[in-house]
């Protein structure tokens, strides 16, 4: 079958190697003409995969049979859209796509299924600073309907607000900013399956970011078991089902984020996509099911097998794992160590830097300045620390001045 998958980044390269090893010719659509999926597919196309009317029609031109999307967020709708005009199946409706993919959309339906949430004001060009003025402050800005945490500030004052808001709404497509409640908080992510409408909670792992106000929620690892598991773990499955119901979900990957604070549990954001934290992976590992598998079977109408997801109970799954997603400083690369090296580290399961020598790190900015992940397990948890270490003492990326510009990482949130 031939089948067009949105976005070709290194998040996508899992997808694309499965869907070749079952047999599908693979054609991978995105804005650049150098991606890394594109290396690798059967054949590629140039199109922006937030834009429903060119992805649209390169999936004609190119004899596109059935449409994927994982590890990325707003071409969720892009997809639902497509496959609804081409009556291909696919994970949720394009209204459902619609009300996870925009956060004033996610907002009213949340509100109205009375599912906790954080206040929040919508902005536009012709706001003016008296609302700004009205809203309760510290608060957050963010764009209704970007991803990778483009365009998202935490802002002290309306006139901060009022001054970092033009930057925000640039990276919105439909000219709408949320001005939102801050709360201080850990942030969990749960990511699982439905089937017949049905929601099975998978993992739960804290959503660690950076402490620096100025990289709000830019997340640098995920840490499994969450250490929020024995007081809230049934909570979230609760809210999570909660949430499948009230946006009638009826198959497909989940990946709902939460925050936890002083009031308890609030809803962040939710997505209808398998996580772009590599859940792809170890999800597999950590539960025996392969969510990537059963995506692709949804999308090009294969039998899926989720007899496994009858007696999983993710409350007894207490194994030890941590996804780094780690950044580097900015400076010209001119040394890196090699892959082999890292995956000979024990507990290592993957690993991979997305610079070569000669490429310039940029700021970090949003997600997208990551420069790879590394994917470790271990029987314990002290287990898992040392080898983080170990990982850290390894690895390098080097700049001219022999600096190592690889920011190390840690087990978060483990308190």
């Amino acid at each position: 079958m031939n089948v067009m998958i949105l976005g070709g980044g290194a998040n996508q390269l899992s997808a694309i190697k499965m869907l070749k090893e079952l047999g599908h010719r693979v054609i991978v659509s995105d804005y650049t003409n150098d991606s890394p999926g594109k290396e690798v597919a059967d054949h590629s196309v140039f199109a922006d995969t937030f834009s429903y009317e060119e992805s649209l029609e390169a999936a004609l031109e190119s004899g596109a049979e059935a449409v994927l999307v994982t590890a990325t967020d707003q071409p969720v709708l892009t997809a639902a859209k497509m496959c609804e005009k081409l009556s291909f199946p696919f994970q949720v409706s394009g209204e459902t796509a619609h009300q996870v993919t925009n956060k004033k959309a996610m907002k009213h339906r949340l509100n109205h299924a009375k599912i906790p949430t954080l206040k929040c004001i919508y902005l536009d060009e012709d706001t003016t600073l008296a609302v700004f003025q009205s809203f309760h402050y510290p608060a957050v800005l963010k764009p209704a309907d970007s991803q990778g945490q483009r365009g998202i500030f935490k802002v002290d004052s309306a006139e901060e607000a009022f001054l970092k808001f033009k930057e925000s709404l640039t990276y919105s497509r439909t000219g709408e900013v949320l001005l939102e409640e801050y709360y201080e908080n850990q942030e969990v992510t749960v990511s699982g399956w439905v089937a017949y409408s049905e929601a099975t909670v998978l993992t739960i792992t804290d959503r660690v970011t950076f402490d620096d106000t100025d990289k709000l929620g830019i997340c640098i690892s995920h840490e499994h078991p969450t250490v929020h598991l024995q007081k809230w773990g049934r909570e979230l499955e609760s809210l999570s089902k909660a949430i499948v119901e009230a946006f009638e979900i009826q198959q497909g990957p989940f990946y709902f984020q939460f925050l936890i604070g002083s009031r308890g549990i609030v809803v962040n954001e939710i997505a209808c996509r398998i996580g772009g934290a590599h859940e792809d992976q170890f999800i597999k590992e950590l539960t025996g099911f392969d969510i990537l598998k059963a995506q692709i079977d949804l999308i090009t109408g294969e039998h899926m097998d989720t007899e496994l997801l009858a007696d999983y109970d993710f409350y007894e799954n207490t194994s030890q794992l941590t996804v780094q997603l780690f950044f580097a400083s900015p400076g010209k690369v001119q040394r890196i160590t090699p892959r082999k090296d890292i995956l000979q580290l024990e507990g290592v399961l993957d690993f991979k830097c997305h610079y070569k020598v000669g490429d310039q790190i940029p700021d970090i900015r949003n997600a997208s300045a990551r420069a790879g992940y590394l994917i470790l397990k271990a029987p314990t948890e002290q287990k898992l620390i040392e080898r983080i270490e170990a990982f850290n003492r390894q690895f390098e990326i080097r700049g001219i001045d022999n600096e190592n510009l690889y920011r190390h990482g840690k087990r978060g949130n483990r308190k």
